[in-house]
């Protein structure tokens, strides 16, 4: 019996003395004192920790530089039940940190606990965290109806669709395009709206969408709400069939201007704006001219009233053709709130005027944050001798073609903050740009 037992041991201390640990590691750049919401998917994990590792998974970790716990979740986007490739490890970070597997498989799954509820009110679900509220259309979209002290709709529609394009087209075939078409996410068939179990981080709404007008168009929209004021949207047109379009854009709308009348618009000045070009000026000279230029250390920004149209040069949008930058914001200095849009990379400006029309540009107009693919290219092109001729303006040249296959996906963080001049706001929002956009995980 006693051999029995020292064989027992020598193999317990056997296991312990050889297991292993992987250490994946997070890389951020703190510049706030806000901490920083990081996503990344399982099958990214397992191609970090490798095919050849055995691993368990109850035993996944993030840890910071001290090697102190930090709470995060895995929330199951694949909705097929279990742990899977498809699944999102999301955590809140405060500086470098690291995920963490083991081959020990005496480690249980830890467990955390979640200040997020999650209720239905005349059949419609309400999410209530620790600095918002925020109400889930039955398509998935979500409506901020309350941050900090401001009750009212601080923005609405995060990832809601906008599509146009040409219906039945046969234009590979006779070059004809068919009857032109525009619809919004809100004329999609809802395939499925799940929202996920709350965890110590956040909570995430995952919708599938249907187009019944652009046959083979699906929409994947991705949610998640941090308990920080931060919301990240992963915004997936997914196409399973031959179609012409002339938009694909993903949206929010109305931020702050339903409950502030004094909010403002604020970016970078645009790398390139079609309407600059067409004057033979730069967009700070654009924006110049509309007294719409503000000094924050030293650096110029655009800044105006949100629900002003600016005499735009042409075409009913506040700007069109407008180059993405790394972030744009609504804020109200009355209410003391802003609503950011933060790029995870800084955006490629296409020198090849074609190729840069061809790809995502950025439009404000209705109120809405429009990011995409724009292909309505007008007259005014030709009107204005620097841009003439340089794209092509025959209506048979202007759709994109998307085959079986094609996906184009947005992934845009929504800040949520508050501050008490436009200055600060500014500042605050470069800062938490630094900081998204320094994210990386794993080694490169």
């Amino acid at each position: 019996m006693r051999r029995i037992l020292i064989v027992l041991l020598c193999v317990f201390v056997a296991t312990f003395a050889f297991s292993e640990t992987v250490e994946i590691p997070i890389e951020v750049s703190k510049t706030t004192d806000v901490s920083v919401p990081i996503a990344v998917s399982m099958n990214e994990i397992l191609t970090l920790v490798g095919l050849d590792f055995d691993a368990n998974w109850d035993s996944i970790r993030v840890v910071d530089t001290d090697g102190e716990e930090i709470p995060f979740q895995v929330d199951d986007i694949d909705l097929n039940g279990k742990l899977s490739s498809g699944d999102l490890l999301i955590a809140l970070v405060n500086g470098p940190s690291k995920i963490t597997v083991s081959d020990d498989f005496s480690i249980e799954k830890p467990e955390y606990n979640t200040s997020i509820i999650v209720r239905e009110e005349e059949g419609v679900k309400i999410i209530e965290t620790p600095v918002m509220n925020a109400k889930v259309s039955m398509n998935g979209l979500i409506r901020v109806e309350s941050f900090g002290e401001v009750e009212g709709t601080v923005v609405d529609e995060i990832g809601i669709g906008r599509v146009s394009g040409w219906v039945g087209s046969t234009y590979y075939v006779d070059g004809n395009l068919g009857k032109h078409e525009e619809k919004t996410s809100g004329d999609f068939r809802i395939v499925e709206t799940s929202i996920i179990e709350p965890g110590p981080v956040g909570i995430t709404v995952v919708t599938k969408l249907q187009s019944e007008t652009f046959v083979g168009l699906d929409q994947h929209i991705v949610t998640t709400i941090f308990n920080t004021g931060d919301i990240r949207l992963d915004n997936t047109f997914v196409f399973n069939n031959y179609l012409d379009m002339m938009k694909v854009q993903s949206m929010i709308t109305r931020p702050l201007t339903d409950i502030s009348d004094d909010a403002v618009h604020m970016l970078p000045v645009f790398r390139r704006l079609l309407w600059a070009d067409q004057l033979n000026i730069t967009p700070l000279e654009y924006w110049f001219d509309r007294n719409a230029i503000m000094y924050v250390n030293r650096l110029p920004y655009i800044v105006f009233p949100a629900i002003d149209s600016m005499k735009p040069l042409w075409w009913g949008a506040t700007y069109i053709f407008a180059s993405q930058e790394s972030w744009r914001s609504n804020y109200s200095p009355s209410l003391g709130i802003g609503v950011a849009e933060i790029l995870p990379e800084k955006p490629v400006v296409y020198a090849d005027y074609n190729k840069w029309v061809d790809g995502n540009t950025w439009i404000y107009e209705s109120r809405e944050f429009r990011d995409g693919v724009f292909k309505w290219l007008p007259g005014e092109f030709e009107l204005y001798e620097s841009t003439k001729d340089m794209v092509s303006l025959e209506t048979a040249d202007l759709p994109n073609h998307y085959v079986a296959g094609d996906e184009l996906n947005f992934v845009r963080f929504y800040r949520l903050y508050e501050c008490s001049t436009i200055g600060n706001a500014i500042n605050h929002i470069v800062n938490r740009t630094i900081e998204i956009q320094s994210i990386k995980i794993g080694n490169e």
